[in-house]
């Protein structure tokens, strides 16, 4: 018997349409914060495509807050099976210079950073395709919204009014329409219709690659010997340079090392070639790509993709949003593309549920992307820049585009010959091939990214000055960095600060054993009752501290990151990110903090005070 699907209602707070990572994670968010969401989905179920598969410490961070961070890991690669990424001829092959392998980069978090990574945040990195992400999420959202996460809905008319959006939702499996009125929208449908009926346009690099992407199982654990590499990039004259001759990732499901039993394989393919349509293109690419002519493999689904670098010139129409690749498309070098859409909706939830609450005035909303576009901006640049890299890997071994193929595989024999005469070479493609880690450990790119916007109160302090501000990451609570991470503990308990903060309330972070701390605290517990704003006091203390409300910093990482003093305040915003501080103690902090929430809510004024 077939269970008819609810029937939508007819109003809603925000109605979000599009249900891959991005929208499910905005369902999950509103959830959280109490509000009434519907998310319809034009297709019957998940991404059966591998697409995006590397989720940062950021990304992992916002799915701990939701509580999906547990299945996610017990699903996903750890990090041993994920620390580096290897350039290499093929897997094997007739010559002596099949199987070599040219280099190699530490990735995510694993080798020499896994230090400075596990100091940065409570969570680790993960390697988990999107096919078998978005079922966890789909579970956790439906789980909290009960028949609002409706799939095999599709939102077919769009307009709006000074009050509410309204659409029309067609129930695909029979063609009925129902009408549903909406506070706001999200678009997180890729850019497919949302965008378009707006007026929103992307703009910037599009069609720039030409790729076919294989899902396929195939036992590679007889050619592969290194159980820490996640992605191989292969270049050999087989193919036609490093994207022609392939990638491969691995896929899990049950195992992360060379014993994985699925794989994707990415290849550029000329622009316009019909070859790359035919059924036995792909397993013959895959096969001459890792020198293995008779491997047996089976290919799951097959899919044709070009690589795009743009980025929307708004992120808001009215009370209609973009989110994820409706907002923004990158290379997917670096893997910013999922997080970034993750981190979207975690940035504009909140401000959602702020207005729709009274707590905030309408403005607070104009800052998603007053705050998030010039992050795209940023991302997207990085990933194309590291994207443009990968041919220096080519131009530095010698090969050439149309280099007779004998030629090309000469200029290998000269790599792998070990000789003082090719010393050059080795050092030449070694320092390209070091060059890639601005790829796989761009860890300033991944959770260094601030803001900038009236939502939150610069202090006027000088911005950090990196020495490489894609690698290096340092922790602040200058305005609109995300909050540093310590853990804590309290009797037997031990959290992050990110544990602590966060889940739609403020936060203001003092020290337990400073006197103004106590005046900080009385001051938080009056602004929350005069302005009606959830807001929290997170007391912290040494690890002596006789505060049984304050949290021990007991490493003393709080107190090395705060970058203020003892007698200051770190005002946290509900996603997590610092809104507002003051360097030290303040006459009048009752005044002075109430001031600074007002204005990250966009709320006027009452008096002219502090």
């Amino acid at each position: 018997m077939t269970v008819a699907s609810p029937r939508p209602p007819q109003e809603v707070d925000v109605l979000i349409v599009g249900g891959g990572a991005a929208g499910l994670t905005a369902s999950l968010l509103l959830s959280r914060l109490g509000v009434q969401s519907l998310l319809v989905e034009r297709h019957p179920g998940c991404s059966h495509l591998p697409k995006a598969h590397i989720l940062n410490q950021r990304t992992m961070e916002i799915f701990r807050e939701l509580g999906v961070a547990d299945d996610v890991y017990k699903r996903g690669a750890p990090r041993a099976n994920m620390s580096t990424v290897a350039w290499s001829t093929s897997l094997a092959g007739p010559r002596s210079e099949h199987g070599r392998l040219i280099g190699r980069v530490d990735a995510w978090g694993g080798g020499a950073d896994a230090a400075a990574y596990d100091q940065a945040s409570p969570c680790a990195s993960t390697n988990l395709p999107q096919l078998r992400l978005e079922p966890v999420l789909r579970q956790h959202a439906e789980s909290l919204a009960l028949d609002r996460v409706l799939f095999q809905h599709e939102v077919v008319e769009l307009t709006q009014d000074a009050d509410a959006v309204t659409a029309t939702v067609a129930r695909l499996v029979d063609g009925t329409r129902h009408t549903v009125r909406a506070r706001y929208l999200i678009g997180a449908d890729a850019g497919r219709f949302v965008g378009p009926t707006t007026g929103i346009q992307l703009g910037g690099l599009t069609d720039v690659v030409d790729m076919v992407s294989a899902h396929i199982s195939a036992d590679l654990s007889a050619y592969i010997d290194d159980p820490s590499v996640v992605i191989h990039f292969f270049v050999n004259p087989d193919g036609s340079g490093s994207l022609g001759s392939g990638v491969l990732i691995k896929m899990g499901p049950e195992h992360w090392d060379q014993h994985s039993e699925e794989w994707a394989f990415h290849a550029l393919v000329p622009p316009g070639a019909a070859v790359q349509y035919e059924d036995d293109f792909m397993p013959d690419l895959i096969r001459r790509s890792l020198g293995i002519p008779d491997l047996p493999l089976t290919v799951h689904r097959t899919s044709h993709w070009r690589q795009e670098a743009t980025l929307a010139d708004r992120y808001r129409v009215g009370r209609v949003f973009v989110v994820g690749d409706a907002a923004h498309r990158h290379f997917p070098t670096t893997a910013l593309g999922l997080n970034s859409a993750v981190q979207d909706v975690h940035n504009l939830a909140w401000k959602l549920a702020a207005v729709l609450s009274g707590h905030a005035g309408e403005s607070l909303i104009d800052t998603y992307e007053q705050e998030r576009r010039p992050v795209a901006r940023r991302n997207v640049e990085q990933a194309t820049t590291a994207a443009l890299a990968h041919p220096n890997i080519d131009a530095a071994i010698g090969l050439a585009p149309g280099m007779p193929p004998e030629q090309a595989w000469a200029r290998f024999t000269e790599l792998f010959s070990g000789t003082q005469e090719t010393a050059a070479l080795r050092e030449r493609v070694a320092e390209a091939i070091a060059h890639e880690r601005h790829e796989v450990r761009a860890h300033n790119i991944e959770i260094g990214y601030s803001y900038t916007s009236s939502a939150v109160l610069h202090d006027g302090s000088a911005p950090h000055v990196y020495a490489d501000p894609v690698l290096d990451f340092h922790p602040q609570t200058r305005p609109g960095h995300r909050v540093p991470h310590a853990w804590l503990s309290r009797g037997d308990r031990q959290r992050s600060v990110y544990d602590l903060t966060g889940r739609g309330r403020f936060v203001l972070i003092v020290d337990a054993a400073a006197p103004a701390g106590s005046a900080w605290a009385e001051a938080a517990a009056d602004a929350a009752d005069r302005l009606g704003v959830p807001l929290d006091v997170l007391r912290i203390g040494g690890a002596d501290s006789a505060d049984d409300e304050a949290w021990a910093d007991v490493t003393g990482a709080w107190a090395a990151q705060r970058e203020i003093a003892p007698e200051g305040a770190v005002l946290v915003r509900p996603d997590q990110h610092v809104g507002w501080r003051s360097m030290g103690a303040h006459p009048a902090p009752g005044p002075v903090l109430e001031k600074a929430l007002r204005y990250i809510l966009g709320r006027p004024s009452e008096t002219a005070t502090a």
